[in-house]
């Protein structure tokens, strides 16, 4: 393999999944403590984050899963710790696809209808609101997950 070629694959895996856990585990906490800025703010700035990160996985990882099977083919040693690697980054590739194509856009078209600021005791979409996030929270977990372990694997 070449000596490029295997650092550049684990620096944009390590960018996805920085980027991934910074968003998660930074920005949006930080963005609801955040004081000047109201509740439906928050959710409209998450909303318009979300979507341009969520497209940048999908590229990203394309990218990945490309150049990763075109390495696997041109390994010698270690071959099926290659091919584990690349199945995990397809796997978080395809979750990610997931949120882009099904989770996201139903969780951002529920949290558009709502006011976060004024909600009315027992508004039933605030329930439908609580399981899309819940599940998109699931799935990021999952592709952080899959992104340790492909790093793992790739390191």
């Amino acid at each position: 393999m070449n000596t490029k070629q295997r650092p550049a694959r684990v620096a944009g895996l390590a960018v996805w999944l920085g980027g991934l856990i910074v968003i998660d585990f930074v920005e949006t906490p930080a963005r609801f403590r955040t004081p000047a800025v109201n509740r439906n703010q928050v959710v409209a700035i998450g909303r318009a984050v979300f979507a341009a990160f969520n497209r940048t996985e999908v590229i990203v990882g394309a990218f990945l899963i490309a150049a990763g099977a075109l390495l696997v083919t041109r390994t010698e040693t270690n071959a099926h710790k290659s091919v584990a690697a690349v199945t995990a980054v397809s796997l978080m590739w395809l979750v990610a696809l997931s949120q882009y194509i099904w989770a996201r856009p139903r969780m951002s078209a529920v949290t558009k209808e709502l006011d976060l600021v004024r909600r009315e005791p027992g508004d039933v979409r605030f329930q439908v609101l609580r399981r899309w996030h819940k599940t998109y929270v699931a799935l990021d977990f999952l592709k952080v997950a899959l992104g340790l372990a492909a790093l793992g694997l790739w390191a």
